[in-house]
Formats: structure tokens, C-alpha cells, sequence
């Protein structure tokens, strides 16, 4: 009966570990403030445009916002499709229009390199 409970207890343990790897698998904690889902990073091509969209989740005190970017590779354009903002009081949507990388302030050239970091790190995974 005590072999059964510890192999049981065994299987449990590994089977939460996998997951927790797994999850750690998709997720890329990319500054103190940024998380990167990783599983929903998309090439993909637009009358030959190189598209590549994320999702994150960027914290700051109680303020938590989920963002949509979508990064024309091309174009060098980098667009915040959508942010839902989460504070203890409110819950409310925005989006932007795409913003020339070249152009933009250090805000959008910051969000440049980091959709940059991403498209590097899908790639990677696409070569094996």
C-alpha cells in the first residue's frame, strides 16, 4: 500500500513539474515589466509583407495591461492593436494606428527592439 502511495505521489509530482516546464516553455519574461507569450508569436505574410504579431502582459504597480502588437517587418512599422487595461478600479480597451519605427519616439523604437528579440526567437525555433 506505501509502494502504491509513493508512486502515485511519483506521477503526480512529475506530471506538475511538466507543466510548469511546459508553461515556462512558452513564456519569456523579457524585462521586470514584460511578459512575452511566446505560443502566440505568428509570422506570416501580407502581398509579401513579413507580419509578425504577440501578445504580452506588462505590469506596473496596480495597473496591468494585456497587449496585442503587430510588427511589419517591411514597412518597419510597429502597432499596438490592442491593449486591455486592468486597474483595480476599471477595465477598459484601447488600440493605436501602426507607427513608423524610423519616426517614432524612444517609446515605439523601445517596442521595435522588443518585437525585434521576438521574430529573432521565432526564427530560432523554426530552424530547430
Amino acid at each position: 500500500m506505501k509502494a502504491k502511495k509513493i508512486l502515485v505521489t511519483l506521477g503526480l509530482t512529475l506530471a506538475i513539474s511538466a507543466t510548469v516546464f511546459a508553461a515556462k516553455e512558452t513564456t519569456w519574461q523579457y524585462n521586470q515589466y514584460t511578459t512575452i507569450d511566446m505560443s502566440s508569436a505568428k509570422v506570416s505574410y501580407d502581398r509579401g509583407m513579413t507580419i509578425l504579431t504577440f501578445e504580452t502582459v506588462e505590469k506596473a504597480g496596480d495597473t496591468t495591461d494585456y497587449c496585442t502588437y503587430v510588427y511589419n517587418v517591411d514597412d518597419q512599422t510597429i502597432q499596438l492593436k490592442e491593449m486591455v487595461t486592468k486597474t483595480k478600479k476599471s477595465k477598459y480597451k484601447s488600440s493605436f494606428y501602426p507607427e513608423s519605427i524610423k519616426d517614432g519616439n524612444n517609446v515605439i523604437k523601445a517596442r521595435a527592439r522588443m518585437a525585434n528579440d521576438v521574430l529573432e526567437k521565432v526564427q530560432q525555433k523554426q530552424k530547430g
